[in-house]
């Protein structure tokens, strides 16, 4: 049985422990009654467990479980409004390598929303939770899972030395 509802179809390649560069297109939503359409980051931070893709020639609908994905990177060809919004909010761009559980390492910039202007890059991961964030890299755009990374190496110091002798003085 079809139950089609119109959608809009994005190239992307799904990355997990279990799966190693699967292609596919995501289903983002259309809602002529929004001023916006649906982006990717909106779709996989929605509360529902699963996202559907269509893998294959014959776009053969598969539903992958959000908490097991470790990244999601999207075709080169996807206008980055379809990725995330920018829009009129407060944001910004911080350098960043991250390291995936499954040994990965990017490197790029995170994109982030501002809660307040002197926020941050660990006050906003600590607020993520298992949702997903966008890495901008050389390489392409990555939506990454917060739950699936183990470490970030940010481009900011803590502001004074932290050599050695710093720390036999403190002790």
């Amino acid at each position: 049985m079809d139950h089609y509802i119109p959608k809009r179809r994005i190239p992307v390649t799904l990355w997990s422990t279990d799966l190693h560069g699967v292609r596919g297109q995501l289903f983002l939503d259309l809602d002529p009654r929004q001023q916006r359409h649906q982006t990717i980051l909106e779709k996989l931070n929605e509360t529902t467990p699963f996202v559907p893709v269509g893998v294959g020639d014959d776009g053969r609908i598969h539903l992958y479980n959000k908490q097991r994905l470790a990244r999601l990177t999207v075709g080169r060809q996807v206008q980055s409004s379809d990725i995330f919004h920018r829009g009129f909010e407060p944001w910004r761009e911080e350098e960043t390598e991250v390291l995936m559980a499954d040994g990965t390492t990017l490197t790029g910039k995170v994109w982030m929303p501002l809660r307040r202007e002197s926020q941050r890059l660990s006050d906003f991961f600590n607020q993520l939770g298992s949702s997903f964030f966008v890495l901008l890299s050389a390489t392409g755009t990555h939506l990454i899972n917060a739950s699936a990374v183990v470490e970030l190496q940010l481009a900011e110091s803590a502001g004074a030395p932290l050599d050695a002798d710093s720390e036999e003085a403190a002790a």
